[in-house]
C-alpha cells in the first residue's frame, strides 16, 4: 500500500490529523517500511511547488505540516474567461424618456 493511502486511513481513523508533520504520520502509520524520513523524503518530494514532482499528492500547509490533496470527484467550476459577457441589444437601449424630462 502506498503512503497516501496508508495517510488516508490513519486520518479516518483518527489516529492522524491534518495538519501533519513527517513524525506524526510515521508515528501514526506504525509502519515499520515508512521510518520518518521516508515520510520525509515523500512529502517533501510530492508536495505543490516542488518543480521536479511527477505528480502533486500533498501541500505544505507552514514550514513542517502538510495536508493531503484532495482527490476524490468534484462538481465542475468552469474556468474564469477573460471575455466579459456582451450585453444583449435589448439591455443597450435607452429608455423611451428623452433627457431631461420627469421619469414618470
Amino acid at each position: 500500500m502506498d503512503l497516501p493511502d496508508l495517510i488516508r486511513e490513519a486520518i479516518a481513523a483518527g489516529r492522524l490529523r491534518e495538519p501533519f508533520s513527517a513524525g506524526e504520520a510515521a508515528k501514526a502509520l506504525r509502519n515499520p517500511d515508512w521510518p520518518q524520513q521516508r515520510v520525509h523524503s515523500f512529502l517533501v518530494r510530492y508536495c505543490m511547488g516542488n518543480l521536479a514532482a511527477s505528480q502533486v499528492l500533498v501541500e505544505r500547509v507552514t514550514y513542517g505540516r502538510y495536508r493531503l490533496l484532495y482527490d476524490g470527484p468534484r462538481d465542475y467550476v468552469a474556468p474564469p474567461t477573460k471575455f466579459r459577457r456582451r450585453p444583449a441589444r435589448h439591455d443597450r437601449r435607452e429608455d423611451p424618456h428623452p433627457p431631461g424630462e420627469p421619469e414618470p
